[in-house]
Protein backbone atom coordinates (compact mmCIF):
# COMPACT_ATOMS: atom_id res chain seq x y z
CA UNK A 1 0.00 0.00 0.00
CA UNK A 2 1.57 3.19 -0.93
CA UNK A 3 0.79 6.79 -0.44
CA UNK A 4 -3.11 5.84 -0.50
CA UNK A 5 -5.28 9.06 -0.28
CA UNK A 6 -8.72 10.40 0.05
CA UNK A 7 -10.63 11.10 -2.97
CA UNK A 8 -14.47 11.25 -2.19
CA UNK A 9 -16.19 12.02 0.77
CA UNK A 10 -20.42 11.44 0.83
CA UNK A 11 -23.19 11.74 3.03
CA UNK A 12 -26.37 9.66 2.34
CA UNK A 13 -29.05 9.88 4.41
CA UNK A 14 -31.03 7.02 5.08
CA UNK A 15 -34.86 6.85 6.23
CA UNK A 16 -37.12 4.21 6.47
CA UNK A 17 -41.07 4.35 8.04
CA UNK A 18 -42.21 1.98 10.65
CA UNK A 19 -45.41 0.35 10.55
CA UNK A 20 -46.90 1.24 13.88
CA UNK A 21 -45.36 4.33 15.58
CA UNK A 22 -43.76 3.78 19.14
CA UNK A 23 -43.57 6.05 21.74
CA UNK A 24 -41.01 6.77 24.51
CA UNK A 25 -41.27 9.46 27.41
CA UNK A 26 -40.62 12.29 24.95
CA UNK A 27 -41.85 11.55 21.20
CA UNK A 28 -43.39 9.18 18.81
CA UNK A 29 -41.22 7.54 16.48
CA UNK A 30 -42.77 7.30 13.05
CA UNK A 31 -39.48 6.84 10.58
CA UNK A 32 -36.27 5.56 11.47
CA UNK A 33 -33.19 7.67 10.35
CA UNK A 34 -29.55 8.04 10.19
CA UNK A 35 -26.81 9.71 7.61
CA UNK A 36 -24.68 7.45 5.95
CA UNK A 37 -21.12 8.56 5.92
CA UNK A 38 -19.01 6.92 3.00
CA UNK A 39 -15.09 7.99 2.63
CA UNK A 40 -13.34 6.86 -0.74
CA UNK A 41 -9.97 6.41 -1.24
CA UNK A 42 -8.04 6.86 -4.44
CA UNK A 43 -7.59 3.04 -4.79
CA UNK A 44 -11.00 2.32 -4.47
CA UNK A 45 -11.00 1.23 -0.96
CA UNK A 46 -14.45 2.30 1.01
CA UNK A 47 -14.80 3.59 4.51
CA UNK A 48 -18.30 3.72 6.29
CA UNK A 49 -19.77 5.72 9.27
CA UNK A 50 -22.98 6.83 10.67
CA UNK A 51 -23.92 9.86 12.21
CA UNK A 52 -26.72 10.15 15.01
CA UNK A 53 -29.71 11.83 14.60
CA UNK A 54 -32.03 13.20 11.82
CA UNK A 55 -30.87 13.70 8.27
CA UNK A 56 -31.38 17.32 7.67
CA UNK A 57 -28.61 19.53 9.11
CA UNK A 58 -25.98 16.80 9.63
CA UNK A 59 -25.63 15.64 5.74
CA UNK A 60 -24.73 19.18 4.99
CA UNK A 61 -22.30 19.66 7.72
CA UNK A 62 -20.49 16.38 6.64
CA UNK A 63 -21.23 16.74 2.75
CA UNK A 64 -20.24 20.97 2.69
CA UNK A 65 -18.22 21.62 5.80
CA UNK A 66 -16.03 18.75 7.37
CA UNK A 67 -15.98 15.80 4.64
CA UNK A 68 -14.27 18.32 1.80
CA UNK A 69 -11.44 18.84 4.25
CA UNK A 70 -11.08 15.11 3.99
CA UNK A 71 -9.75 14.95 0.41
CA UNK A 72 -6.25 14.57 -0.71
CA UNK A 73 -5.53 13.63 2.99
CA UNK A 74 -3.97 10.03 4.50
CA UNK A 75 -7.09 7.51 5.90
CA UNK A 76 -4.19 6.01 7.74
CA UNK A 77 -3.80 9.38 10.13
CA UNK A 78 -7.16 8.86 11.85
CA UNK A 79 -6.55 10.82 15.13
CA UNK A 80 -4.90 13.45 13.37
CA UNK A 81 -7.93 14.31 11.01
CA UNK A 82 -10.03 13.58 13.83
CA UNK A 83 -8.50 16.62 15.49
CA UNK A 84 -8.22 18.90 12.37
CA UNK A 85 -11.85 18.24 11.89
CA UNK A 86 -12.97 19.03 15.48
CA UNK A 87 -11.00 22.45 15.43
CA UNK A 88 -11.93 22.84 11.87
CA UNK A 89 -15.91 22.33 13.23
CA UNK A 90 -14.91 24.30 16.80
CA UNK A 91 -13.98 27.03 14.48
CA UNK A 92 -17.18 27.36 12.33
CA UNK A 93 -19.80 26.74 14.65
CA UNK A 94 -18.04 28.67 18.05
CA UNK A 95 -20.47 27.90 20.65
CA UNK A 96 -20.20 24.14 19.86
CA UNK A 97 -19.18 20.85 17.72
CA UNK A 98 -21.39 19.31 15.64
CA UNK A 99 -20.62 15.39 17.17
CA UNK A 100 -23.02 13.49 15.32
CA UNK A 101 -21.38 14.83 11.85
CA UNK A 102 -17.66 14.05 13.59
CA UNK A 103 -19.10 10.91 14.82
CA UNK A 104 -19.81 9.28 11.39
CA UNK A 105 -16.60 11.14 9.66
CA UNK A 106 -14.31 9.31 12.53
CA UNK A 107 -16.30 5.98 11.94
CA UNK A 108 -15.56 5.96 8.24
CA UNK A 109 -12.31 6.83 8.88
CA UNK A 110 -11.57 3.86 11.19
CA UNK A 111 -13.47 1.45 8.66
CA UNK A 112 -10.99 2.44 6.10
CA UNK A 113 -8.47 2.32 7.94
CA UNK A 114 -8.92 -1.39 9.20
CA UNK A 115 -9.91 -2.15 5.14
CA UNK A 116 -6.72 -0.51 4.27
CA UNK A 117 -4.29 -2.80 6.67
CA UNK A 118 -6.59 -5.93 6.47
CA UNK A 119 -7.17 -5.65 10.03
CA UNK A 120 -10.36 -5.11 12.75
CA UNK A 121 -10.56 -1.98 14.01
CA UNK A 122 -10.64 -3.26 17.17
CA UNK A 123 -7.20 -4.46 16.70
CA UNK A 124 -5.84 -1.04 16.01
CA UNK A 125 -8.12 -0.03 19.17
CA UNK A 126 -5.19 -2.32 20.94
CA UNK A 127 -6.77 -5.33 20.68
CA UNK A 128 -9.81 -7.69 21.40
CA UNK A 129 -10.41 -8.85 24.64
CA UNK A 130 -13.29 -10.87 23.88
CA UNK A 131 -14.61 -12.64 20.48
CA UNK A 132 -18.25 -12.38 21.44
CA UNK A 133 -20.43 -10.11 23.75
CA UNK A 134 -23.61 -10.82 25.56
CA UNK A 135 -26.28 -8.38 24.64
CA UNK A 136 -29.49 -7.50 26.34
CA UNK A 137 -32.58 -6.37 24.91
CA UNK A 138 -33.33 -2.37 24.44
CA UNK A 139 -37.06 -2.14 23.04
CA UNK A 140 -40.31 -2.44 25.04
CA UNK A 141 -41.95 1.03 23.69
CA UNK A 142 -45.36 2.74 24.40
CA UNK A 143 -47.96 1.81 21.77
CA UNK A 144 -50.36 4.01 20.35
CA UNK A 145 -53.40 3.12 22.44
CA UNK A 146 -54.84 5.21 25.52
CA UNK A 147 -56.02 1.18 27.01
CA UNK A 148 -53.32 1.20 29.98
CA UNK A 149 -54.15 -2.10 30.66
CA UNK A 150 -53.57 -3.05 26.91
CA UNK A 151 -50.43 -1.33 27.26
CA UNK A 152 -48.96 -3.02 30.26
CA UNK A 153 -49.60 -6.43 28.76
CA UNK A 154 -47.99 -5.83 25.22
CA UNK A 155 -45.33 -4.57 26.93
CA UNK A 156 -44.84 -7.37 29.61
CA UNK A 157 -45.23 -9.58 26.51
CA UNK A 158 -42.29 -8.52 24.40
CA UNK A 159 -39.94 -8.28 27.97
CA UNK A 160 -40.74 -11.41 28.48
CA UNK A 161 -39.74 -12.74 25.20
CA UNK A 162 -36.77 -10.67 25.11
CA UNK A 163 -35.98 -12.27 28.93
CA UNK A 164 -36.06 -15.42 27.37
CA UNK A 165 -33.84 -14.82 24.57
CA UNK A 166 -31.39 -12.57 26.23
CA UNK A 167 -31.59 -12.95 30.17
CA UNK A 168 -31.35 -9.22 30.13
CA UNK A 169 -33.66 -6.49 29.01
CA UNK A 170 -34.39 -2.65 29.53
CA UNK A 171 -37.86 -0.57 29.61
CA UNK A 172 -39.00 2.27 28.73
CA UNK A 173 -40.72 4.87 31.54
CA UNK A 174 -42.37 8.51 31.02
CA UNK A 175 -45.82 7.64 30.22
CA UNK A 176 -46.51 10.76 30.59
CA UNK A 177 -46.48 10.68 27.13
CA UNK A 178 -49.74 9.21 26.94
CA UNK A 179 -51.25 11.43 29.75
CA UNK A 180 -50.19 9.14 32.66
CA UNK A 181 -47.69 9.53 35.59
CA UNK A 182 -44.65 8.46 38.13
CA UNK A 183 -47.37 5.97 39.37
CA UNK A 184 -48.02 4.22 36.34
CA UNK A 185 -44.55 3.99 35.23
CA UNK A 186 -43.54 2.37 38.97
CA UNK A 187 -46.56 -0.18 38.00
CA UNK A 188 -45.32 -1.23 34.76
CA UNK A 189 -42.16 -2.02 36.12
CA UNK A 190 -43.76 -4.02 38.99
CA UNK A 191 -45.36 -6.00 36.59
CA UNK A 192 -42.53 -6.71 34.42
CA UNK A 193 -40.05 -7.60 37.28
CA UNK A 194 -43.07 -9.54 38.31
CA UNK A 195 -43.30 -11.71 34.77
CA UNK A 196 -39.57 -11.78 33.96
CA UNK A 197 -38.68 -13.05 37.30
CA UNK A 198 -36.11 -12.03 39.74
CA UNK A 199 -33.48 -13.93 37.65
CA UNK A 200 -33.53 -11.57 34.74
CA UNK A 201 -31.46 -8.05 34.51
CA UNK A 202 -33.81 -5.40 34.43
CA UNK A 203 -33.21 -1.50 33.40
CA UNK A 204 -34.90 1.02 33.08
CA UNK A 205 -34.73 4.06 30.67
CA UNK A 206 -36.43 7.14 31.48
CA UNK A 207 -35.46 9.38 28.58
CA UNK A 208 -35.30 12.75 31.47
CA UNK A 209 -38.89 12.11 31.64
CA UNK A 210 -38.58 13.60 35.33
CA UNK A 211 -37.74 16.42 37.74
CA UNK A 212 -35.11 15.98 40.42
CA UNK A 213 -37.86 15.30 43.20
CA UNK A 214 -39.89 12.53 41.08
CA UNK A 215 -36.49 11.20 39.76
CA UNK A 216 -35.29 10.60 43.10
CA UNK A 217 -38.57 8.97 44.45
CA UNK A 218 -38.67 6.22 41.00
CA UNK A 219 -35.64 5.63 41.83
CA UNK A 220 -36.10 4.32 45.23
CA UNK A 221 -38.54 2.33 43.95
CA UNK A 222 -36.34 0.84 41.34
CA UNK A 223 -33.85 0.11 43.82
CA UNK A 224 -36.28 -1.81 45.87
CA UNK A 225 -37.36 -4.20 42.27
CA UNK A 226 -33.56 -4.85 42.04
CA UNK A 227 -33.46 -2.67 39.30
CA UNK A 228 -29.45 -2.91 37.50
CA UNK A 229 -29.31 0.71 36.73
CA UNK A 230 -32.00 4.14 36.01
CA UNK A 231 -30.92 5.34 33.16
CA UNK A 232 -31.41 9.71 32.24
CA UNK A 233 -33.21 9.88 34.83
CA UNK A 234 -33.29 13.58 34.68
CA UNK A 235 -32.20 16.45 32.09
CA UNK A 236 -28.83 15.35 30.34
CA UNK A 237 -27.89 19.08 31.09
CA UNK A 238 -28.69 18.94 34.64
CA UNK A 239 -25.57 17.64 36.08
CA UNK A 240 -26.45 18.51 39.39
CA UNK A 241 -28.67 16.65 39.32
CA UNK A 242 -27.08 13.55 38.55
CA UNK A 243 -24.64 14.10 41.29
CA UNK A 244 -26.87 14.38 43.42
CA UNK A 245 -29.11 11.26 42.53
CA UNK A 246 -25.98 9.22 42.29
CA UNK A 247 -24.91 10.10 46.01
CA UNK A 248 -29.01 9.28 47.14
CA UNK A 249 -30.01 6.60 45.20
CA UNK A 250 -29.33 2.88 45.25
CA UNK A 251 -29.99 1.94 42.27
CA UNK A 252 -27.00 3.11 39.77
CA UNK A 253 -27.66 6.02 37.71
CA UNK A 254 -26.43 5.31 33.86
CA UNK A 255 -26.51 8.29 31.26
CA UNK A 256 -23.93 9.56 28.72
CA UNK A 257 -25.71 9.12 25.23
CA UNK A 258 -26.26 12.87 24.53
CA UNK A 259 -22.38 14.23 25.54
CA UNK A 260 -19.26 14.55 24.11
CA UNK A 261 -16.20 13.53 25.51
CA UNK A 262 -15.84 17.02 27.84
CA UNK A 263 -19.12 16.87 29.04
CA UNK A 264 -18.39 12.85 30.22
CA UNK A 265 -15.11 13.79 31.86
CA UNK A 266 -16.94 16.18 33.93
CA UNK A 267 -19.60 14.38 35.41
CA UNK A 268 -16.99 11.59 36.22
CA UNK A 269 -14.80 14.18 37.90
CA UNK A 270 -17.94 14.98 39.91
CA UNK A 271 -19.22 11.30 40.38
CA UNK A 272 -22.21 12.09 38.61
CA UNK A 273 -22.53 8.47 36.66
CA UNK A 274 -22.21 5.31 38.40
CA UNK A 275 -22.82 3.83 34.51
CA UNK A 276 -21.30 5.87 31.14
CA UNK A 277 -22.70 5.39 27.88
CA UNK A 278 -21.31 7.38 25.19
CA UNK A 279 -22.60 6.60 21.41
CA UNK A 280 -20.21 6.32 19.15
CA UNK A 281 -22.67 7.74 16.33
CA UNK A 282 -23.19 11.11 19.04
CA UNK A 283 -19.79 11.43 21.08
CA UNK A 284 -17.57 12.18 18.02
CA UNK A 285 -16.40 8.74 16.95
CA UNK A 286 -14.41 5.71 18.16
CA UNK A 287 -11.56 8.34 18.30
CA UNK A 288 -13.34 9.74 21.72
CA UNK A 289 -15.25 6.68 22.98
CA UNK A 290 -12.00 5.01 23.56
CA UNK A 291 -10.75 8.14 25.21
CA UNK A 292 -13.88 8.01 27.14
CA UNK A 293 -13.39 4.40 27.95
CA UNK A 294 -10.03 4.78 29.55
CA UNK A 295 -11.34 7.62 31.65
CA UNK A 296 -14.06 5.44 33.10
CA UNK A 297 -11.17 2.85 33.47
CA UNK A 298 -9.17 5.11 35.50
CA UNK A 299 -12.29 6.38 37.65
CA UNK A 300 -13.39 2.61 37.78
CA UNK A 301 -16.87 3.19 36.49
CA UNK A 302 -18.37 1.19 34.00
CA UNK A 303 -18.25 2.01 30.55
CA UNK A 304 -21.97 -0.02 28.36
CA UNK A 305 -22.02 2.34 25.33
CA UNK A 306 -25.46 3.07 24.09
CA UNK A 307 -26.10 1.73 20.65
CA UNK A 308 -29.26 2.65 18.12
CA UNK A 309 -29.17 2.93 14.80
CA UNK A 310 -28.02 0.75 11.24
CA UNK A 311 -25.56 -1.77 11.33
CA UNK A 312 -22.87 0.36 11.56
CA UNK A 313 -23.93 1.88 14.32
CA UNK A 314 -24.10 -1.95 15.88
CA UNK A 315 -20.50 -2.89 13.89
CA UNK A 316 -18.65 0.32 15.60
CA UNK A 317 -19.90 -0.81 18.92
CA UNK A 318 -19.00 -4.54 18.72
CA UNK A 319 -15.22 -3.15 17.96
CA UNK A 320 -15.06 -0.57 20.72
CA UNK A 321 -16.88 -3.43 23.10
CA UNK A 322 -14.39 -6.61 21.70
CA UNK A 323 -11.36 -4.25 23.65
CA UNK A 324 -13.29 -3.00 27.01
CA UNK A 325 -12.45 -5.24 30.55
CA UNK A 326 -14.89 -6.54 32.31
CA UNK A 327 -17.29 -8.13 29.67
CA UNK A 328 -19.66 -5.32 29.30
CA UNK A 329 -23.01 -5.73 27.58
CA UNK A 330 -24.04 -4.49 23.77
CA UNK A 331 -27.06 -3.02 23.78
CA UNK A 332 -29.41 -4.97 21.07
CA UNK A 333 -32.24 -2.70 19.43
CA UNK A 334 -35.26 -4.92 19.31
CA UNK A 335 -37.58 -2.16 18.33
CA UNK A 336 -39.07 -1.97 14.14
CA UNK A 337 -35.83 -0.80 11.89
CA UNK A 338 -35.76 -1.54 8.75
CA UNK A 339 -32.74 0.21 8.08
CA UNK A 340 -30.95 -2.57 10.85
CA UNK A 341 -32.68 -5.56 9.38
CA UNK A 342 -31.70 -4.60 5.42
CA UNK A 343 -28.86 -2.27 4.76
CA UNK A 344 -26.04 -5.28 5.92
CA UNK A 345 -25.26 -8.07 3.30
CA UNK A 346 -24.99 -10.04 6.36
CA UNK A 347 -27.46 -8.45 9.34
CA UNK A 348 -25.91 -8.53 12.98
CA UNK A 349 -28.00 -11.13 14.89
CA UNK A 350 -27.35 -12.58 18.50
CA UNK A 351 -26.98 -16.63 19.04
CA UNK A 352 -29.49 -19.06 20.71
CA UNK A 353 -27.78 -17.64 23.94
CA UNK A 354 -28.11 -13.99 23.57
CA UNK A 355 -24.26 -13.19 22.55
CA UNK A 356 -23.40 -11.44 19.51
CA UNK A 357 -20.07 -12.02 17.90
CA UNK A 358 -17.87 -9.12 17.25
CA UNK A 359 -17.21 -8.99 13.23
CA UNK A 360 -13.62 -10.83 12.29
CA UNK A 361 -13.81 -9.10 8.88
CA UNK A 362 -11.17 -6.03 8.35
CA UNK A 363 -12.46 -2.46 9.50
CA UNK A 364 -15.60 -2.23 11.37
CA UNK A 365 -16.69 -6.06 9.86
CA UNK A 366 -19.31 -4.64 7.99
CA UNK A 367 -20.75 -4.64 4.29
CA UNK A 368 -23.33 -2.55 3.10
CA UNK A 369 -25.63 -3.86 0.61
CA UNK A 370 -26.09 -0.62 -2.18
CA UNK A 371 -29.74 -1.71 -3.25
CA UNK A 372 -30.66 -1.40 0.04
CA UNK A 373 -28.48 2.07 0.43
CA UNK A 374 -30.32 3.30 -2.56
CA UNK A 375 -33.75 1.96 -1.46
CA UNK A 376 -33.87 3.98 1.80
CA UNK A 377 -31.41 7.02 0.49
CA UNK A 378 -33.54 10.46 0.47
CA UNK A 379 -32.36 13.38 -0.87
CA UNK A 380 -32.72 17.34 -0.84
Amino acid sequence: MQDVSIENVEAVGVEAPVEEPFGYAQAWVETRSAVLVRIEADDGTVGWGECWGPVAGTRETVASLLGPALVGESPLDVERLHRDLYDRARAAYQSTVPLPALSGLDLALWDLKGTLLGVPVATLLGGRERDAVDAYATGHYFRPTDDLEEQYASICDEATANADAFGRVKLKVGLALLGHGPDEDLELVRRVRDRVGPDVDLMVDANYAYDRPTARRIGRELGALDVCWFEEPVRPTDHDGYERLSRTLDVPVAGGECHGPAALDRLLSRGALDIVQPDVCNVGGLTPAREVADGTRRAGVPLVPHVWGTPVALAASLQLLATLPGDPPLEFDRSANPLREELATDPIEADDEGRVTVPEGPGLGVELEPDAVERYRVDG
